[in-house]
């Protein structure tokens, strides 16, 4: 079982990186173009919260990791952590708040999204989704 494995600065300029080392990951196991568009998206908004909230200098580490018919991505820092990560239903806050969209984001665009986090350990965040025929990187338009 190949797997992409990547430890970034916690920095916004290394976003990119990580989305086009996943962009390459991916079209070499035949991602359909929905499903990747939509773990790019999800995998932005975990490296924006673990850029922004984990106040720490330490890289954060990447994994990619296509298993049967699944794509699983986990961003891990070794940051603050949080007391209450979210579990079950995510919901969006309100319309004039000027923060908190990123689980209920990264839900919607994941199958499945895990997060694992203890203050002063970091957090993990895990997400998925299952490989879909269709449209795959690399085919004909």
């Amino acid at each position: 079982m190949e797997v992409l494995r990547l430890s970034i600065p916690p920095l916004p300029r290394y976003a990119g990186t990580a989305r086009t080392a996943l962009c390459n990951f991916a079209g070499v196991h035949s991602l359909c173009r929905t499903d990747l568009e939509n773990l790019i998206f999800a995998l932005g908004e975990a490296l924006a919260n673990a850029i922004q909230h984990a106040e720490t200098v330490e890289a954060i580490e990447i994994t990619a990791q296509v298993s049967g018919d699944s794509i699983v991505v986990r961003v891990a820092d070794r940051g603050r952590g949080i007391a209450a990560p979210p579990h079950g239903r995510v919901s969006f806050p309100s319309v004039y708040a000027e923060r908190g969209r990123g689980f209920a984001i990264m839900q919607r665009c994941t199958d499945f999204l895990e997060v694992d986090s203890r203050p002063g350990n970091g957090t993990v965040v895990t997400l998925g989704r299952y490989r879909r025929p269709g449209q795959e990187l690399g085919s004909a338009s």
